[in-house]
């Protein structure tokens, strides 16, 4: 068998269901790690080793039998393999970043694989794996090296009364939905499919594995990982929908494969990733159903928003922009097709509301909880922003708030401390480095702070720059989109905006301004650059490659910048003897 047949049958099997091969990437690695490098049983060590040797001699083994390798050659390469391993597990073991070995492991799997691979033939899907597979080992070596207590929101403790590690936990110990009014526990008011799921993930890690409490709440981790590469499988089929290849998809690809939300999420264990990944499923299976507006696609819909409010109400977010995509489809074709639509639309009520808003009204009956009830924080804290006019907020451009690039808190302790007030810097800044990534982060890594400099200013140029491309594919003429896809696309990008402009307004507090609660912008405003770049380049070759080399440097350097400040985010530094 040769690298074409290889190559043709794994990408083959990989496209027919990615979701499903990439949650059995995560649950593989599970047991080996669960969730961090302090939880590594001492067994898996060896079973790994055992693994990689094994592969490495089926390797060589494939390259003697189709003669690229003579039996002297076989054997002599098989000896290096075994005494080479021998001295990096040596090394290994010593080392205090045994996160980052994993990382530079999996990073070196993929380029021999990738070296393997025949990359003529099935050229865009082997570079977009190369892609999607080193942001995997980079969300994987964070969660590895990040505690489920490490920059979440809204954690609170397992042990706690309340936050969602608490609700988690009341879950798994008693197997039922709250039995008292939720708003008594703060983030008992969400709907409980994520924290369902985690605390099934934790019976099942306890019971299956036989791992401790601790382990196996670390090991949540492992679900948020997957969610987060849904999002990264998604993205890939957005830009694909489009027909976007080469490095018009490419650029695009990586910028979201290595954008830091999805890094950040992928180790949080809040409901935030799980209902990011249902709505973007929801917006893949939109415009297929509006290609082929069958009853099949459409349940699909109904099922990724429903659950996506059952993970998190806000995933309603998705519903308008859908419902606009309906009512198009259903003035192109009502003479022809009126009555089989109406009938998928009242089957796609029946699945999708119940699905989506079943607890709030169980929360209505028992408690009179209002259907849009989020609860309510003190205006005596720190980060409170009452007093400041919304009208002055969103137009205050002051110089002082760029220098620093990390987000602001008000201390006490920290003269000339403010906090962060205007909505557009403060998501340009967390969108990067989260809410706890700031100037005391890195005290023994000082360099950090420069590439965290030239990163945020990099970013801060390919997000106005993704928002105009978008804006132009949606509005300008072109055959790149139909009507009935920029105004789906579009009005999705515009309610999210308003929307958090309205919690900024609402809610006066620096936390809500906070790109979690956006996160699908990254997606749509890739799209809108790697469109943009297609066009360009069929308009005018020359200037279309200019624009390619200047977007795709940027978007190396911001891969780059991404994996410096990330990998030492969670790098222990040696201590002097």
């Amino acid at each position: 068998m040769n690298s074409q047949t290889i190559t043709e049958r794994v990408v083959k099997t990989l496209g027919a269901h990615p979701y499903l091969w990439m949650l059995f990437f995560c649950l593989l690695q599970n047991p080996f790690f669960l969730g961090s490098i302090q939880n590594i049983p001492n067994n898996m060590l060896w079973l790994a080793e055992f693994l990689v040797l094994g592969s490495i001699s089926c390797v060589i083994l494939h390259l003697y039998r189709i003669q690229k390798l003579n039996l002297k050659k076989a054997w002599i390469c098989e000896i290096l393999a075994v005494f080479a391993d021998f001295i990096l597990v040596k090394l290994y073991v010593r080392s205090q970043n045994p996160g980052l070995w994993h990382f530079a492991g999996g990073c070196a799997i993929l380029c021999i694989l990738y070296r393997f691979a025949d990359r003529q033939k099935f050229r865009t899907q082997i570079n977009s794996l190369l892609i999607l597979g080193i942001g995997f080992f980079l969300k994987l070596y964070y969660i590895l090296g990040t505690s489920v207590y490490t920059r979440q929101h809204d954690m609170g403790t397992f042990e706690g009364k309340s936050g969602h590690a608490a609700y988690i936990e009341y879950l798994a110990v008693n197997h039922h939905l709250s039995d008292f009014d939720v708003r008594e526990r703060r983030q008992f008011y969400h709907p409980p499919l994520h924290h369902a799921l985690s605390a099934l993930w934790i019976y099942l890690n306890e019971n299956l594995l036989n791992t401790g409490r601790n382990p196996a709440r670390e090991s949540i981790q492992t679900l948020t990982l997957f969610y987060s590469m849904c999002i990264m499988i998604a993205g890939y089929r957005l830009l694909r929908h489009f027909k976007l290849d080469g490095k018009a998809l490419y650029i695009p690809l990586i910028l979201i494969s290595f954008h830091p939300t999805f890094i950040l999420f992928g180790g949080c264990i809040n409901n935030d990733i799980l209902s990011v990944a249902l709505m973007m499923g929801a917006l893949l299976c939109t415009l297929q159903w509006q290609e082929h507006p069958t009853l099949k696609n459409i349940m699909k819909i109904a099922l990724c928003i429903g659950f996506g409010m059952m993970t998190k109400l806000s995933a309603a977010l998705i519903a308008p922009p859908v419902a606009l995509v309906f009512l198009i489809v259903l003035i192109q074709n009502f003479k022809t097709k009126g009555k089989d639509l109406f009938k998928q639309f009242a089957l796609f009520g029946c699945v999708c509301v119940p699905l989506g808003l079943w607890f709030q009204v169980r929360s209505y009956l028992k408690w009179k909880i209002p259907f849009n009830y989020v609860q309510e924080m003190s205006t005596s804290l720190a980060q409170y922003l009452g007093d400041q006019k919304f009208i002055d907020r969103i137009t205050d451009f002051s110089g002082y708030q760029f220098n620093s690039v990390y987000e602001q808190w008000y201390s006490a302790d920290k003269p000339g401390s403010y906090n962060e007030f205007n909505p557009i810097i403060a998501l340009m800044k967390n969108a990067i480095f989260g809410e706890y990534i700031n100037e005391t982060t890195f005290p023994d890594f000082p360099f950090v702070d420069k590439f965290a400099f030239v990163l945020f200013w990099l970013n801060v140029l390919i997000a106005l720059c993704a928002v105009i491309c978008l804006i132009l594919v949606c509005f300008r003429k072109n055959t790149l989109m139909k009507p009935v896809e920029k105004a789906f696309l579009f009005s999705f990008y515009a309610l999210m905006m308003v929307s958090i402009y309205k919690m900024s307004a609402d809610y006066k507090f620096t936390c809500t301004m906070n790109f979690r609660y956006i996160m699908p912008t990254v997606l749509l405003g890739a799209l809108g650059m790697g469109l943009t770049l297609k066009q360009i380049h069929e308009k005018d070759a020359k200037k279309g490659e200019l624009a390619i080399k200047i977007s795709g440097g940027a978007s190396l350097i911001f891969a780059f910048c991404v994996c410096v400040i990330y990998l030492m985010l969670c790098y222990t530094k040696a201590q002097a003897s």
